[in-house]
């Protein structure tokens, strides 16, 4: 048993530090997250097994009336360093800061795009996928959003999924494919492809309220001001006749057809969008087709003429949106 846990520990350890490094210097995947959350589980059971059987070792060095235990100082001196260690990694000290500098996070911050804390998703079954933005404190009502794809796709397409105004400016990102998210050129359809190629509509819209263009430069002429405040809470108002457009822009690789014939992006996305009026007594709204990304790389102009269209409107069964009250229980809870 002993020789098992040996040889376990060192197998579980390589792999935590491969993952741990692959974590700090690669954008984030699922796979590698999924790896090391494995790993560290087995080395959990691992060091405890180990550890249930050097008993008896730590009995010995943790009495002090042995003189083969372990001394007081020497103890302090561990217990101490460690909790120094702790405490420069909470805090942030200048030793660690100067480590987390060095990571993917650090340097390709302006890259990564996460939505509001109060969005969530989730997967399920069938490729169906869920949306759901609640409200924070000033707000009152949660929308979320039922995303139906086609039973055969073998693999979905690339979706991004934000709330912008009657103007057309970004309110705020609910979801953003996880590939997407964490590089401007992430692996799509078997290579790396631009942010700006793969949803040119949501990625003008998100330069103009970031202030960041697609190749990571700041643009002094876009960006938050001070007269708008990008957030949905403020539109997640009952009694006040709020009002926003949710927006879906989807795109599936290695599509072409005889009006597109790019063999990687193929037919350019598509985006869907509905007029949520939040007090309306009916709460569901039906995303409709509304235009296509061609040649909007630059621009993030919408296209309306769909007739070269064909698989590409035919990945989409179902976009339907809710809007609701939340109880103030509920909120209290978050």
């Amino acid at each position: 048993m002993r020789n098992v846990v040996n040889f376990g520990l060192l197998l579980s350890f390589v792999t935590l530090a491969v993952t741990g490094m692959m974590a700090f210097y690669q954008p984030f995947s699922l796979v590698t997250t999924r790896v090391h959350i494995v790993s560290g589980a087995a080395t959990f059971v691992l060091v405890g097994l180990h550890l249930v059987s050097r008993m008896a070792y730590f009995r010995t060095q943790l009495s002090f009336r042995i003189k083969s235990g372990i001394s007081r100082l020497s103890l302090l001196l561990v217990f101490t360093g460690w909790g120094l260690l702790l405490a420069m990694a909470v805090q942030g000290w200048a030793p660690v800061r100067t480590l987390v500098n060095q990571g993917y996070e650090a340097n390709y911050h302006a890259a990564i795009v996460r939505a509001s804390s109060l969005s969530g998703f989730r997967n399920l079954p069938h490729n169906r996928l869920v949306v759901a933005r609640m409200p924070g404190e000033k707000a009152d009502a949660a929308v979320s959003l039922f995303v139906g794809f086609d039973e055969k796709l073998k693999r979905l397409p690339a979706v991004a999924v934000w709330a912008e105004t009657s103007a057309g400016t970004m309110i705020e990102t609910l979801y953003l494919d996880p590939q997407l998210a964490f590089s401007e050129q992430p692996e799509w359809g078997g290579k790396p492809t631009p942010r700006n190629r793969i949803l040119p509509i949501w990625r003008h819209r998100y330069t103009a309220v970031s202030g960041v263009d697609p190749e990571g430069r700041i643009d002094a002429m876009t960006g938050a001001t001070g007269s708008h405040d990008f957030s949905l809470d403020n539109y997640l108002i009952l009694g006040e006749e709020k009002e926003f457009v949710l927006c879906v822009e989807i795109n599936q690789p290695n599509d072409a057809n005889e009006h597109f014939s790019d063999s990687h992006i193929g037919q350019p996305s598509l985006l869907y969008t509905a007029y949520i009026e939040l007090d309306s007594p009916q709460p569901y709204a039906l995303l409709e087709l509304t235009g296509h990304s061609g040649g909007a790389e630059q621009s993030g102009a919408i296209q309306y003429d769909l007739e070269q269209f064909t698989t590409a409107t035919e990945l989409v069964d179902l976009l339907l949106a809710k809007s609701e009250p939340v109880p103030e229980t509920v909120k209290s809870k978050k």
